[in-house]
């Protein structure tokens, strides 16, 4: 169903079942599909790195995790942002949502899930939309700078905001909040500490803030999401498939960037044995390393004439890093 075929956000007043259903609000777009009230209702925002175009949206592409539910015909509702500078806080949108609140009250149980912006948004407006309760990974709990100093990635989203957000602060959610983080990453975990309602965490040390894709490569994103979604979490089987983030290759690295200084000299030698044996067991790639010395190279020498322009070199530091760690 096309944008064009549905009711715009002021005139809806009630939910449509047993098809899937888009429209937009503001700069968010909204999709859904009923199956059966009888079920949980999945409220899901995305990741900002899963920001869309206006041009996406008219193409038809779906929200993030939308395809994931409706294929297994479970009720959802998922919002996506357009457009960057997009924290899901819009006027229209917040007035939609209240709309929203009423008719998803039909459900038993409505469980929101997000991560890092998405895990910001699931905050925002979970008490709003009254949700039953709600799964945050490595979800930042603001954006506004001077509320998290200790977060370097926002120094350079407060560089592009273009209003005050300082308001925007999720710590107080009253909506009960399970967590999952890296404890080894400060700013991931300063975020974590802020929120007042986590009442249930479970950490995947030394990936920083990469959390879904550490989950997916170890093969335990989906069974984790589904749990919540009909009770808890098996924590077991949760810490047992971490047990194998050693076998990523970004968690040697990015433990090597962030978690040095809080790992002790044993844990440390461990991992450097793992990593060690890991390279021993790949065959050498000599026109790979030769790629990646002249793109480490070609990084050096812009710095430098950045540097001679008058550029901030910090800054630069911290955009290459942040393109290491993959923000979202």
């Amino acid at each position: 169903m096309s944008l064009d075929d549905v009711p715009q956000a002021g005139e809806l007043t009630m939910l449509t079942y047993h098809q899937s259903v888009r429209l937009q609000v503001d700069n968010v777009l909204v999709q859904y599909h009923i199956f059966d009230a009888d079920e949980p209702l999945m409220v899901t925002f995305p990741p900002g790195c899963q920001v869309m175009s206006q041009e996406q949206v008219d193409e038809q592409k779906s929200a993030w995790s939308f395809q994931f539910f409706a294929k297994q015909k479970m009720n959802v509702i998922s919002f996506n942002h357009i457009g960057d500078d997009n924290y899901f806080d819009s006027l229209a949108f917040e007035q939609f949502l209240v709309k929203l609140s009423s008719a998803i009250a039909v459900f038993s149980s409505r469980i929101g899930y997000g991560a890092s912006r998405g895990g910001f948004a699931t905050a925002l407006h979970a008490d709003k939309l009254n949700l039953t309760k709600a799964l945050l990974l490595m979800p930042l709990s603001t954006y506004w700078q001077a509320l998290a100093p200790w977060d370097p990635k926002l120094k350079n989203h407060s560089q592009s905001q273009k209003r005050d957000i300082s308001h925007l602060d999720v710590s107080q959610c009253k909506t009960p909040l399970t967590i999952i983080y890296d404890p080894l990453f400060f700013p991931d975990r300063q975020h974590k500490q802020r929120f007042e309602n986590c009442v249930a965490s479970y950490t995947v040390p030394g990936v920083g803030h990469r959390i879904v894709r550490a989950l997916q490569d170890l093969g335990s994103l989906k069974s984790t999401v589904l749990e919540f979604r009909v009770g808890e979490i098996n924590a077991a089987r949760f810490y047992q498939a971490a047990r194998k983030r050693r076998t990523l290759s970004y968690y040697f690295r990015t433990h090597q960037k962030v978690c040095f200084k809080k790992s002790s000299l044993k844990r440390y030698s461990i991992i450097q044995l793992h990593k060690l044996y890991l390279v021993s067991q790949q065959s050498i790639n000599l026109q790979k390393m030769i790629d990646r010395l002249k793109e480490s190279c070609a990084k050096r020498q812009n710095s430098i004439c950045s540097f001679i322009h008058g550029k901030d070199m910090m800054f630069i530091r911290n955009t290459t890093a942040g393109s290491v760690l993959v923000f979202c």
